[in-house]
C-alpha cells in the first residue's frame, strides 16, 4: 500500500556573496527522521495551522489556494534558520516555541508572513516506493545582508549551518562528507549556472513548474533516480535538462 504524500515546503535562502550566490545550507540532526546527517534547505512538513496564519502578497508562481505552502516555508525558515520574512517582530521565545511544538503563529497574531518574498522554483514528490512520502514545494528568498547576518541554525533539528555558492556545495559533496538528498543536489546544479541571487529570483519567477515524483532503479549496485521524460519513463511533463540522478562512490551525479 502506497503511503500518502505529505504537504511540505523547503526554501533555497539566498545572498550575494563575493564570488556569486550563496545558500544557507543547514545540516540535519541524526535524529532526523527523513535524510539523517544531510545537508539541507530550511523547511518541513505544513501544520493545520498554516492555513490559518496571518500572510500578505503572494508567493510567484504559487496558486492563490496553495498559500499554506508559503506561510510553511516562512515559519520553516525562522523555525529553522532564524530569519524572519514579513512583518512584526519575531522573537527567539516564539522560535524555541514554535521548534518545540508548544505554539503555532496563530499564537502570535501581530506577525504577518511576506508571502510576496517567496517564488516557486520546483515541486517534488517522493517516490510511491519510499514508506515516508512529502509532496514538497520548493521556493527561492533573497536575503538582505542584515538578514542573513541573523541566520543560525536551531540546534534542534539541525546542527550546523554554512554560506555555500550552488558549485561549493556540489564540489563539497563529492568530497564524501556534505551529503544532499536528491532534490537538492539537482536543485543545486540547476542554480550554479547563474551569476547572482536576483538572476536566481528573476528565474524563478519565470519558471513553469510542474510536479516532479520520480522512480527508483537499482544501477551497477547503486541506486538511480529516474525522473519523468526519461526513456524508461515517458510523461507529458518532462524534466528539463537530465532525468537520471545515480549515487555512485558515495556522491550523486547527473546525466540523461
Amino acid at each position: 500500500m502506497t503511503a500518502d504524500a505529505r504537504p511540505a515546503a523547503t526554501v533555497v535562502v539566498l545572498r550575494e556573496g563575493v564570488q556569486g550566490p550563496e545558500i544557507l545550507m543547514l545540516k540535519r540532526s541524526k535524529q532526523s527522521g527523513f535524510f539523517p546527517h544531510a545537508w539541507v534547505f530550511p523547511g518541513g512538513r505544513v501544520d493545520a495551522a498554516d492555513e490559518r496564519a496571518p500572510s500578505t502578497g503572494s508567493a510567484a508562481g504559487l496558486p492563490k489556494g496553495d498559500d499554506h505552502f508559503a506561510v510553511a516555508a516562512i515559519r520553516e525558515t525562522f523555525e529553522e534558520a532564524g530569519v524572519w520574512m514579513g512583518t512584526g517582530e519575531a522573537t527567539p521565545e516564539l522560535r524555541a516555541q514554535l521548534n518545540g511544538r508548544t505554539a503555532t503563529l496563530g499564537d502570535a497574531p501581530e506577525l504577518v508572513a511576506d508571502l510576496g518574498r517567496l517564488a516557486v522554483w520546483s515541486w517534488w514528490i517522493t517516490p510511491e516506493a519510499e514508506p515516508k512520502r512529502y509532496d514538497t514545494r520548493f521556493f527561492v528568498a533573497l536575503l538582505q545582508a542584515e538578514e542573513a547576518e541573523a541566520a543560525v541554525h536551531d540546534d534542534i533539528e539541525t546542527v550546523s549551518s554554512i554560506w555555500v555558492t550552488p558549485a561549493g556545495a556540489l564540489e563539497r559533496s563529492i568530497g564524501g562528507d556534505f551529503f544532499l538528498a536528491p532534490p537538492t543536489f539537482r536543485t543545486l546544479e540547476e542554480m550554479a549556472e547563474y551569476p547572482t541571487g536576483e538572476a536566481i529570483l528573476a528565474a524563478a519567477r519565470l519558471r513553469e513548474v510542474r510536479p516532479v515524483m520520480p522512480r527508483l532503479e537499482m544501477s551497477d549496485g547503486g541506486v538511480c533516480i529516474v525522473l519523468p521524460g526519461d526513456e524508461s519513463y515517458p510523461s507529458d511533463s518532462p524534466v528539463e535538462g537530465p532525468t537520471r540522478i545515480e549515487f555512485k562512490q558515495g556522491h550523486w551525479w547527473s546525466h540523461s
